[in-house]
C-alpha cells in the first residue's frame, strides 16, 4: 500500500468516526448514592443535567422495576426548573413523568433537576431508566438539544429487620419571593391577577395560600391566582408551605389604600349589633320577671 493510498485511508476513516459518532452538548444522568442497598433499606436517586450551551426546557419519564424497589418520597427542592408545568410524580406504577421550564435559560454541570427516594423491596438487580428526554435549547426557537443519557442499577441484597433510611431533615421555610400584580387582556379578560413563584431547597414546595385584605382566611391557590378585588385596595398575603410544614408568608401592599374608617365598617357594625342584642335581652328579662 503506497503512503498516499494510506493517508486516503486515515483520513476517510476518521471522516466516518467523526460523522458517525454524535457531539453531546448535554447530558442527563440518574446518580444513585448508593451503588448497593440491602431490602428495606431507603437510598436517594438524583436526576442530574449537564450542558455547555444554555437550557430552558426539559421533559421526560423516569422508569423502575415495581418489584423490587417502591417510591417513598419525591423532591424538587432546589431544582434547576424554575417553573414546573408538571411537577414530578407518579403517573402509574413504575413511571414518574416530570416536565419544567427555566426563563431565561440554565447552562453548567450539575444541576439537579429532581430526587427520588425509594425503598429496596425484593433482592436482585434494580435498573431505574430515563425514557422520552426532551431538552430545548435556550435560542428562542425551541431547537431540540442531542443529549446523552446515562441510567443507572442499584443491586438489592438480602436485608435483616434494621429500618435504615436517609433522612432529609427540613427546618427552614421556603426562599423569600415577592408576587407581582399583572393584568392581560388574554388572561381571565383583562382582569388583575398576581403572580408567584419561590423554591425550597431541601424538601420542595408544597403548596401555596392567599388571602385578600387583613381578614378572612387563607385558600390554597396557585399562580396565577385571579384576585377578587379588583380596586387593589386591600393588601395580599400569599403563604407558601414546603413538604415539611415550613411556611413562609410575604405581603404585597394595596396599591389604592382604603380609607381608614373603611377597616372598622365591618367590625364596628358587629360590634353595635352585639350591643343592641345584649340591650334587647335585658330589657326582655326586665319586663318578663
Amino acid at each position: 500500500m503506497s503512503a498516499y493510498t494510506k493517508i486516503t485511508y486515515i483520513f476517510f476513516l476518521l471522516l466516518v468516526l467523526f460523522i458517525a459518532t454524535p457531539i453531546f452538548a448535554a447530558e442527563i444522568r440518574l446518580d444513585a448514592h448508593k451503588s448497593e442497598v440491602s431490602s428495606g433499606d431507603q437510598f436517594s436517586i438524583d436526576v442530574i443535567i449537564h450542558s455547555d450551551e444554555p437550557l430552558n426546557a426539559v421533559e421526560g419519564r423516569l422508569v423502575f422495576p415495581t418489584e423490587q424497589l417502591v417510591i417513598k418520597e419525591i423532591h424538587e427542592g432546589n431544582s434547576v426548573l424554575n417553573f414546573w408545568l408538571e411537577k414530578p410524580h407518579v403517573e402509574i406504577p413504575g413511571i414518574v413523568v416530570f416536565s419544567g421550564i427555566t426563563p431565561g435559560g440554565f447552562s453548567g454541570a450539575n444541576n439537579k433537576i429532581f430526587s427520588v427516594v425509594f425503598e429496596a423491596k425484593n433482592t436482585g438487580y434494580a435498573s431505574v431508566a430515563l425514557r422520552d428526554i426532551k431538552a430545548m435549547k435556550n435560542d428562542g426557537l425551541g431547537t431540540v438539544a442531542t443529549l446523552l443519557i446515562r441510567d443507572t442499577v442499584v443491586s438489592v441484597k438480602p436485608g435483616d429487620s434494621n429500618f435504615r433510611r436517609e433522612v432529609f431533615t427540613d427546618i427552614e421555610p421556603p426562599e423569600d419571593f415577592t408576587p407581582t400584580i399583572e393584568n392581560n387582556s388574554s388572561i381571565f379578560d383583562g382582569k388583575y391577577f398576581i403572580v408567584f413563584t419561590t423554591q425550597d431547597k431541601i424538601s420542595g414546595v408544597d403548596h401555596y395560600e392567599v388571602r385578600e385584605g387583613k381578614w378572612g382566611w387563607f385558600r390554597v391557590s396557585s399562580s396565577p391566582y385571579l384576585l377578587k378585588y379588583q380596586g387593589l385596595d386591600r393588601n395580599i398575603f400569599v403563604k407558601v408551605v414546603d413538604k415539611s410544614g415550613n411556611e413562609r408568608v410575604v405581603v404585597l401592599d394595596a396599591r389604592q389604600q382604603t380609607p381608614w374608617y373603611r377597616h372598622y365598617a365591618v367590625p364596628g357594625i358587629l360590634l353595635i349589633m352585639l350591643a343592641v342584642g345584649l340591650l334587647l335581652k335585658k330589657t326582655w328579662l326586665k319586663f318578663t320577671r
